[in-house]
C-alpha cells in the first residue's frame, strides 16, 4: 500500500462519535448527521431479517467469560438459541447474532449497552444491559459456564438519502450490506467470500473490476484485519495485510480504474478495540 503515488489522512469518525463501522462507513461516504441508533437495523437489513417499524433490533455477540465472570474474547455462537417471550433471535454466523424485541422501539433513549470488543476484562455485572428488564433477563438466560450473549448496538428502523451515484457493493459483511440497502446500491454476490482473513481475495479483486466497467463508484469491502485484531491476533492481522499486498493490490494497480484503499477505522490488536479518528488512505491509477 505505502508504495501507491497518493496517500492522505481522511477523517472517518464525526465529532462525539465512537469509531464504528456503521458510522465511519457513512462518513466515508459522504453522509452527514448519521443517526445514532442505526446499527442492528443495518445488520438485519444485511441478513434479510425482515422487522417492523416499532421494534427494537440489536446486534449481539457471544463472549467467553473467566471463571470470575470476566469478558476474555468472543466465542462461537450456538446455531440455535432461544431467548425467551417477547424476543426473536437470529444466528449470523461465528460469533455474531441479533435479536429483535417486537414493538419495543420506545425504550430507546433510556438504554444503555456495552460492545463487548470494548470491555475486554470487565465483569459480567459491569456490562449488562440498563433501561431493559427483558435484556438483562435474556442475557441471564443465556449464560452457561464459559460463556454468554451480549446486545448492543441497539437500533430501530430508519431511513437514509439514496447515494449520489450509481454503485455497486461487493462485501460478506451484513452490516455493509445493510448500508448498500438503505442508500440503494446494488450488491454484487460473489462466490467464497466471507468476512474474515480466509476471503477469497482474487474473486473480490476480480468483481470488483468487472463492476467498475458498469458502474462510476464500487465499494469493496474488506472485513478480516479487524476480525483478526478483535482476537488480539496480530500476528493473524499481519498476514493477512501482506496478503493484502500481495494478492489484491497488483489486481487493482494492473487495472484502468482509478481506486483509493482507506480503512473506516483502525483496530488495535493488543487490545481489540477500535481507534482513530482519521485514517491514512492510499490512491492508485491517477
Amino acid at each position: 500500500m505505502h508504495s501507491l503515488p497518493q496517500r492522505k489522512r481522511i477523517r472517518t469518525v464525526p465529532e462525539g462519535r465512537q469509531p464504528e463501522s456503521l458510522t465511519c462507513i457513512l462518513t466515508l461516504l459522504g453522509y452527514q448527521n448519521v443517526p445514532y441508533h442505526l446499527r442492528g437495523y443495518a445488520d438485519a437489513l444485511g441478513a434479510g431479517i425482515e422487522v417492523q417499524e416499532n421494534d427494537l433490533i440489536l446486534r449481539t455477540s457471544w463472549v467467553k467469560l473467566s471463571r470470575d465472570q470476566r469478558i476474555s474474547g468472543h466465542t462461537q455462537a450456538p446455531s440455535h438459541f432461544s431467548p425467551g417471550a417477547g424476543a426473536d433471535y437470529y444466528h449470523l454466523g461465528t460469533y455474531k447474532g441479533l435479536l429483535v424485541l417486537p414493538g419495543q422501539a420506545d425504550c430507546l433513549p433510556g438504554l444503555s449497552t456495552y460492545p463487548p470488543y470494548q470491555f475486554i476484562g470487565a465483569s459480567l455485572d459491569e456490562v449488562m444491559p440498563v433501561g431493559s428488564d427483558l435484556l438483562s433477563k435474556i442475557v441471564r438466560h443465556s449464560f452457561h459456564i464459559g460463556s454468554c450473549l451480549l446486545p448492543w448496538g441497539q437500533s430501530r428502523p430508519a431511513a437514509l438519502s439514496p447515494f449520489d451515484k450509481r454503485a455497486a457493493v461487493i462485501t460478506a459483511t451484513d452490516v455493509v450490506k445493510g448500508i448498500a440497502r438503505m442508500t440503494g446500491m446494488d450488491i454484487m454476490p460473489v462466490s467464497g467470500t466471507i468476512g474474515e482473513t480466509d476471503t477469497n481475495l482474487v474473486a473480490k479483486a476480480k468483481a470488483a473490476i468487472q463492476a467498475a466497467d458498469d458502474y462510476p463508484f464500487v465499494l469493496l469491502h474488506i472485513n478480516g484485519a479487524d476480525e483478526a485484531s478483535h482476537r488480539l491476533s496480530l500476528a493473524e492481522k499481519q498476514s493477512f495485510l501482506r496478503k493484502i499486498d500481495r494478492v489484491l493490490i497488483p489486481r487493482l494497480t494492473d487495472s484502468p480504474h482509478k481506486f483509493t484503499i482507506v480503512s473506516d477505522h483502525s483496530t488495535d490488536p493488543f487490545t481489540g478495540l477500535h481507534d482513530g479518528v482519521f485514517q491514512e488512505a492510499f490512491t492508485g491509477n491517477i
